[in-house]
C-alpha cells in the first residue's frame, strides 16, 4: 500500500511538473504582444494583474475559464487561444476589451496587427476621428475566417463615413455603432453580412434612404436604426424578409410608406415594434404576430379603424389622424383621442389657464402652484390623460437591457440649489421619448418651467460617475436644448436642481413638452439600460395676459 501511495505521489509530482513546464513554454505571439502594448499605451491603459501575471500577456485570466463579460475587474482585458503546439506553444490574442475606461484618442494604427482578433470591444470611451479602414484587414486571419463579433463602437465619438473596407467582414454577427457621429449613408454592403444577428445604428448623422440590401439579412434578430434627419425617404419594404426579428426600432428614420404594405402576422418572433416619428400612412395592420404586444406608431399619418388585436397590446398612437368612436374607445386608453393631430377633444375649449405636474406626489410649489402627482402606470408604448382633461403624458421606449424596467426612479437624498427638495426626489424616465401635454389651455403666451436633478451618477472617483444622460428638449415642436445633460448643466454635480424656462405660444389650446433621446450618452451606467430623458417636475403658467375671447 505504501508503495502504491509513493507511486501515486510520484505521478502527481510528475503531473504538476508537466503542467508547470507547459505553462513555462507557452508565450504570446511576439507581434501580438507588441501590438497590444502599443494599443494600450496610445489609449492610456495598462494590463491588469488578474490576467497579466508574469509579464506575458497570454497568462492568467487571459487563458483560463474566467468570464470577462460584465465584470468590472476586467474592463481592460484580453483572451487568447493556443494556436500552435510543439516545445513552445504560441498564443494569439483573439479578444480585446477596453470598456468604459475613458480611453481618449483615435483608434490606434497598431490594432491592425492583431490579426487573430475575433471580438473587439472599445465601448463607452472617448474615441475620436474616423473609423479606420484597416479594420477591414482583420479578415485576413491565420486561424479563423473573419471577425466574428464587433461590439467596438458603442458610445464613442467616431465620425465620418463608415469605410468601404468594412464590407470585407462577411461573417460579422453583431455590430453596435450607436452614439457616434457617422455620416453619409448606411452602407449597402451590410446586406452581404448574411450571418448578422444584431445591428444598432442610433444616435449618428446618417442620411437616407435605409439601404434596401438589408432585406438580405435573414438571420437578423434585432435591428435598431434611429434619427435619419436628411437625405431621401425610405421604404419599409426591406423588412418583409426579416422574419427572424424579435426587436425592430426604426424611429425617426424618414420612412414614407403604407403601413399595410407589410404583413406583420408573419413576424412570429417579433415582440417589440417602434416605428414612431416617420411618415407612415394608411391604416393599421389587420393582424400581427402572436408575440407582438408592444407597438409604437406615434407621430405618423395613420388613420382608419382600430383593429381588435390592439385591446391586448401596449399601443401608442399619439399624433396620428384617428377619430375616436365607441368601438375604438373600448379598445384604447381613456383620453387617447385627445392626442390626435387635429386635437378634437379640446380645440377651441378653455378648461384651464395653467397646470403643474410632479413625478412623485402632490406638492405646493414656491409660487403656491399645486403640482399634481404623475402616478400614471406607463409602459413601453402607452399614454395617460387626466379625467378633466387638463394634462396628459405619453411614453415610448422599453429598457430592453435593464433588470428593473421601472419608469419612475426615486431618491430620498438632499438636493442642492432648491428650497423645495421634495420636487426632485422622484423623476420619470424614458428610454426613448417622453411627452407631457397641456390640454384645453387658454390661448396666449406661457412660461414653461422644467425641473431636473440627476441622482444616479455619484459624485465620486468611480466609473459610475462617468455616466452621461443626454437628450433633447422640444416645446411646441421647437427644439430648445440639444444634447442636454442634467449633470453638466448643474456644474458636473448630482443631487443639484436644474431649472429650465421657456416662453412659448399656445394657439390651439394645446401645449406639448417633448423630451427625446436621440441615441446619445451612456447606455449602461450605473446599470444596464440606464439612459434616456428624465424629469422631476414641470409647470406651465401664463406669462402675459391671455386671449380669453
Amino acid at each position: 500500500m505504501r508503495l502504491l501511495m509513493l507511486l501515486h505521489g510520484a505521478a502527481l509530482v510528475l503531473l504538476l511538473a508537466a503542467v508547470a513546464h507547459a505553462q513555462q513554454t507557452m508565450r504570446t505571439d511576439l507581434a501580438d504582444a507588441a501590438a497590444l502594448h502599443a494599443v494600450f499605451a496610445k489609449l492610456g491603459q495598462k494590463a491588469g494583474p488578474q490576467w497579466n501575471i508574469s509579464g506575458d500577456p497570454c497568462t492568467g485570466a487571459a487563458i483560463d475559464n474566467t468570464n470577462i463579460d460584465n465584470n468590472d475587474i476586467f474592463r481592460a482585458a484580453i483572451k487568447c487561444e493556443v494556436c500552435t503546439g510543439g516545445n513552445t506553444s504560441i498564443c494569439r490574442i483573439t479578444r480585446l476589451k477596453i470598456y468604459a475606461l475613458d480611453a481618449v484618442g483615435p483608434i490606434p494604427e497598431e490594432l491592425r496587427n492583431l490579426t487573430a482578433l475575433t471580438d473587439l470591444d472599445l465601448g463607452q470611451n472617448y474615441l475620436t476621428g474616423p473609423l479606420p479602414s484597416f479594420i477591414g484587414e482583420l479578415t485576413d486571419m491565420k486561424y479563423i475566417s473573419s471577425l466574428q463579433h464587433m461590439r467596438t463602437f458603442g458610445i464613442n465619438a467616431l465620425s465620418g463615413p463608415v469605410p468601404k473596407e468594412l464590407g470585407n467582414l462577411k461573417n460579422l454577427i453583431k455590430l453596435w455603432a450607436s452614439d457616434n457621429d457617422f455620416t453619409g449613408q448606411i452602407p449597402d454592403y451590410i446586406g452581404s453580412w448574411s450571418g448578422l444577428t444584431e445591428l444598432r445604428f442610433q444616435g449618428n448623422s446618417f442620411q437616407g434612404p435605409i439601404p434596401a440590401t438589408l432585406s438580405n439579412l435573414g438571420q437578423l434578430a434585432s435591428l435598431r436604426i434611429g434619427d435619419i434627419l436628411n437625405g431621401s425617404s425610405s421604404s419599409l419594404a426591406f423588412i418583409n424578409n426579416l422574419t427572424s426579428l424579435n426587436t425592430l426600432v426604426l424611429r425617426n428614420c424618414r420612412i414614407s410608406d403604407k403601413l399595410v404594405s407589410i404583413d406583420f402576422s408573419k413576424f412570429t418572433s417579433l415582440n417589440l415594434l417602434f416605428l414612431g416619428n416617420n411618415s407612415l400612412s394608411g391604416s393599421l395592420p389587420s393582424s400581427v404576430g402572436s408575440l407582438l404586444k408592444t407597438l409604437d406608431f406615434s407621430y405618423n399619418q395613420l388613420s382608419g379603424s382600430i383593429p381588435s388585436w390592439a385591446k391586448n397590446s401596449e399601443l401608442n398612437l399619439v399624433a396620428n389622424n384617428f377619430v375616436a368612436d365607441s368601438s375604438s374607445n373600448s379598445v384604447l386608453p381613456a383620453g387617447w383621442g385627445c392626442l390626435q393631430r387635429n386635437t378634437p377633444c379640446f380645440l377651441d375649449s378653455r378648461n384651464s389657464s395653467s397646470f403643474a405636474v410632479d413625478s412623485g406626489k402632490s406638492i405646493v410649489g414656491p409660487d403656491n402652484s399645486v403640482y399634481e402627482p404623475d402616478r400614471a402606470s406607463l409602459g413601453a408604448a402607452s399614454l395617460y390623460v387626466t379625467g378633466a382633461p387638463t394634462w396628459g403624458v405619453s411614453n415610448v421606449g422599453k429598457f430592453m437591457e435593464a433588470n428593473n424596467g421601472s419608469y419612475i426612479i426615486h431618491s430620498p437624498g438632499q438636493f442642492l440649489n432648491t428650497l423645495e427638495p421634495e420636487l426632485f426626489q422622484n423623476a420619470r424616465i424614458s428610454p426613448s421619448s417622453l411627452r407631457y401635454y397641456g390640454i384645453g389651455l387658454e390661448n396666449g403666451n406661457y412660461t414653461v418651467t422644467l425641473l431636473f436633478a440627476e441622482f444616479d451618477f455619484p459624485d465620486t472617483q468611480s466609473w459610475k460617475s462617468r455616466g452621461r444622460r443626454v437628450f433633447d428638449i422640444y416645446v411646441q415642436g421647437e427644439r430648445k436644448e440639444q444634447n442636454f445633460d442634467i449633470r453638466k448643466a448643474a456644474g458636473g454635480k448630482s443631487f443639484t436642481a436644474v431649472r429650465k424656462q421657456y416662453t412659448v405660444p399656445v394657439t390651439k389650446n394645446f401645449l406639448e413638452i417633448h423630451l427625446f433621446w436621440a441615441g446619445k450618452g451612456t447606455c449602461c451606467i450605473p446599470t444596464q439600460g440606464y439612459y434616456g430623458p428624465a424629469i422631476s417636475a414641470l409647470s406651465a403658467t401664463p406669462s402675459i395676459s391671455l386671449d380669453l375671447k
